[in-house]
């Protein structure tokens, strides 16, 4: 019997944004009839998307600010 597989697939679109998809095989006959005699469904989720903004910029400490001194 062949495994059922989940794939995560992941791009970035034009305005930056990680754009991901997830989903599941089919199951071959055999799991199915495993599926039904356990009341499982065939898949654990539907299709899954989810976006994710660019994060905004963070501000940059700078070091021009310190005194260092020489002992």
């Amino acid at each position: 019997m062949n495994t059922q597989k989940c794939v995560t697939t992941t791009v970035q679109n034009v305005k930056e944004e990680w754009i991901s998809i997830r989903q599941c095989s089919l199951p071959e006959t055999k799991a199915k009839q495993i599926y039904d005699a356990m009341n499982y469904k065939y898949a654990p989720f539907l299709r899954k998307k989810s976006v994710v903004p660019k994060p905004p910029p963070q501000k940059n400490k700078s070091t021009d600010n310190k005194i260092i001194m020489d002992g």
